[in-house]
């Protein structure tokens, strides 16, 4: 059988350099084979080799090969790495995502299934799009269920190959009723605009091969080899595609990992892999243990920590690499001086030479955590890139709290007030703000000074009471609050304005948000007690100076942000997994469960497994939750190092009293390069003039200032420090005093 490719390798140059256990893999004959791949064991590779090895043997012709991936970045990698082995691009072979290649046959053959050749694919934004005008034909008001809790739960119900006539009939419940009601308007909505959402390439390829007989013989018979990669995170739609195009000649190679399936919010199904003897009787097993990426330290240490779950297949990763140094356990009083003291290690490998800030990554459970790292590295001037998602001072729900804030200061702030002054909904459109725009333009008055009588200008009805509203809830926040700590004020606003239940909407996408609007609190709660009109201001300007530190995340010399779950698939020299903590890893939705619980400790298995040389793991003896601090207990995902003796306990009964640093080896053998703290100074790199910007002197010597609270006054000296500039004013009526200008609310007269 001709491959159709010049130049291809030799199947002996395709199994040069692969383990007895890869090779087994790459040769296995045409029987359901199931590649249990360890981390770090090669996956990929065996993969890409044994799609190469049917080709290149003459098994399967390049167009019979149907290979799923889980990215488009690893169909990518793959598709290169075999066109170096086949010397030639695969023609005609189909590579790519369970999406991508589910479009591919609904182009083909859809229509026999209702599906128009030329259907567009909705993203989740026109998604949520189409759902909004469907629940507003379904009469569903927003305030009752947000359209992403909606979203969520039709996108479950298609990926567990359920339509909305299903999903009626077994809907319970208040929020499976509302959905119940929307579900077909969003229906027919797509239908009218020829439009598919991601879940329907899944459901409808599925459909149609159930429904057509001459469609799912064609497509057996085109496929004569179907290989899946990360088959663990298969939810039911996918599983069921996949058995339908093989169930007749069996030839399908699955690989993945059960111990690091941590995707089932998504609806993936371990039981999808650990039940993959029970399809398939006589299926080859194959597990990959040898480990390339990891020391024997961290992968002990991983070992131990998996080891406790049960839904798993027993493997026993080894490498015969170092031994390594061993994994450091580090208990800090709290998230800023844990962060600290992340940035200060990571200085200290890179001034050894021991690694470069692009090979190290910090990695958390949820993304409100990054807040911690991204100040203390942008203060430090440590390049740093965040990924999987904006920086916080850029996420909406952040901005959209501090645009509330800075009406307090500005009123006639208008990016802030377009901003939020419909946000929650309060019936004003863009034309009732174009109208309002024009009429200050027009009677040259400030726009804020119509809000008190929009119907003067002609605005009438839900758009004028509004704004009416609007303005009411701004001004009697900043009256109440003129006097109050900006931690209350910013209680005040979230409360009056409606934003707080706007967000908390009962989702989990809801709550993520709320968190990072917490994680704000609790900076506004560090300002002290002093008064708004004083405080408030500087706050707002350390947080847009925070935010003017964009540029640093370009380049690929940085420290990695990441959460746990976007981590998966990549590996650094360095790692540090943060806030290994009870209510965080494991996370406290997930505590309901032993299914669920056993995803978060294999979510900490990756987050460990990324590792190559140096592991950190770290928790906190407190953590500011909801603004306030609470005390934080160890994960109990910690407990199978401890009891392993080869941790080092200080303080009594589990306290870890923060005047001391608490460093403590998992592995047996070797020392922990410490991880320090700094409590009493922020970092030296942190407080040096550095390479980063030259700060000019704002004030000189004689110039006249005003105070928020301690009014005018004359400047006597300004001088440059490596922490910024620092003036001494002479004020008019409380004499002289010392500020850090970026500390002081001043206003330079004249």
């Amino acid at each position: 059988m001709s491959s159709g490719l010049e130049g291809v390798v030799g199947s002996d140059q395709l199994l040069s350099g692969l383990n007895p256990a890869q090779v087994e893999a790459v040769t296995a004959p045409d029987v359901p084979v199931l590649v249990l791949a360890g981390a770090g064991s090669g996956k990929t590779r065996v993969l890409t080799h044994r799609v190469g090895y049917l080709v290149a043997t003459g098994r399967a012709r390049p167009e019979a090969v149907l290979s799923v991936t889980f990215t488009n970045k690893a169909a990518r990698e793959m598709r290169s790495r075999l066109a170096a082995l086949l010397g030639g691009e695969p023609r005609g072979m189909w590579l790519g995502t369970f999406h991508a290649c589910s479009a591919r046959m609904l182009r083909l053959r859809g229509e026999e299934a209702g599906v128009p050749r030329d259907f567009v694919i909705y993203d989740e934004v026109d998604r949520l799009a189409v759902l909004k005008e469907g629940m507003r034909l379904a009469g569903v008001d927003e305030k009752r269920t947000s359209a992403s809790t909606v979203s969520g739960e039709i996108s479950r119900s298609k990926n567990d190959l359920v339509d909305a006539i299903g999903y009626a009939e077994r809907a319970h419940g208040y929020v499976e009723g509302l959905v119940a009601r929307v579900f077909p308007h969003y229906e027919l909505l797509l239908q009218s605009n020829r439009a598919l959402d991601f879940d329907d390439l899944l459901l409808r390829s599925v459909r149609l091969l159930e429904s057509s007989d001459e469609t799912r013989d064609y497509f057996r018979a085109r496929f004569a080899h179907v290989l899946v990669d990360e088959y663990q995170d298969t939810n039911r739609a996918q599983y069921s595609l996949l058995r339908l195009l093989v169930e007749e000649h069996r030839r399908v190679t699955v690989v993945g990992d059960p111990d690091q399936s941590v995707y089932s919010w998504r609806g993936a199904d371990i039981r999808n892999i650990l039940e993959f003897q029970r399809d398939y009787p006589d299926a080859l097993v194959i597990p990959l243990e040898q480990n390339y990426r990891s020391t024997a330290a961290i992968l002990r240490a991983a070992g131990a920590v998996i080891q406790e779950n049960s839904m798993r297949v027993e493997k026993g990763l080894w490498t015969d690499g170092p031994e390594g140094t061993a994994v450091t356990v580090a208990q800090f009083y709290d998230e800023r001086e844990e962060a600290t003291a992340v940035a200060r290690e990571a200085v200290t490998l890179v001034d050894r030479g021991e690694a470069d800030f692009g090979e190290i990554a910090v990695l958390y459970r949820t993304n409100a955590q990054s807040r911690s790292f991204e100040e203390v590295l942008l203060r430090a001037g440590i390049p740093y890139r965040l990924v999987g998602g904006v920086r916080f001072y850029q996420r909406k729900e952040v901005k959209d709290v501090l645009a509330y804030l800075r009406l307090l200061v500005n009123r006639q702030d208008r990016v802030a007030f377009e901003r939020v002054v419909n946000l929650p909904k309060r019936g004003i459109g863009g034309q009732s703000l174009q109208q309002l725009m024009r009429a200050a333009q027009g009677l040259s008055v400030g726009y804020w000074e119509l809000l008190a009588d929009p119907a003067s200008i002609g605005i009438r009805g839900q758009a004028a009471s509004g704004l009416k509203r609007f303005g009411l809830t701004i001004e009697e926040v900043f009256d109440r609050g003129v006097s109050w700590p900006l931690v209350q004020v910013f209680d005040r606003m979230v409360e009056s304005t409606g934003y707080r239940s706007y967000l908390r909407d009962g989702s989990p996408e809801g709550e993520e948000r709320w968190a990072n609007v917490m994680e704000l609190r609790g900076l506004a709660a560090e300002q002290g007690d002093g008064p708004m009109l004083e405080s408030l201001p500087a706050f707002l300007e350390q947080v847009a100076l925070a935010g003017e530190g964009d540029q640093l995340e370009e380049g690929s010399r940085a420290i990695t942000l990441i959460t746990l779950h976007q981590v998966k698939g990549l590996e650094f020299p360095v790692v540090f997994v943060t806030g290994v903590e009870e209510g965080l890893l494991p996370h406290v939705r997930s505590l309901d469960t032993v299914a669920e619980l056993e995803e978060e400790r294999r979510l900490l298995y990756v987050g460990m497994t990324r590792a190559k040389r140096l592991l950190y793991l770290s928790h906190c003896f407190q953590r500011h939750l909801y603004g306030s601090p609470k005390a934080a207990i160890p994960s109990r995902f910690l407990a199978p190092l401890g009891k392993s003796g080869a941790m080092e306990r200080w303080g009594a009964n589990g306290d870890f009293p923060s005047a001391r640093p608490y460093v403590a080896p998992v592995a047996a053998h070797g020392q922990p390069a410490p991880l320090r703290r700094a409590r009493e100074v922020v970092m030296e790199r942190a407080t040096s003039p550095g390479p980063p910007v030259l700060i000019e002197a704002r004030f000189r010597g004689g110039d006249r200032v005003e105070h928020a609270r301690f009014g005018k006054g004359s400047i006597a000296t300004s001088e440059m420090t490596p922490g910024g500039e620092e003036v001494v004013i002479d004020f008019d009526s409380s004499g002289r005093r010392r500020f850090a200008v970026t500390d002081a609310v001043l206003r330079k007269l004249g």
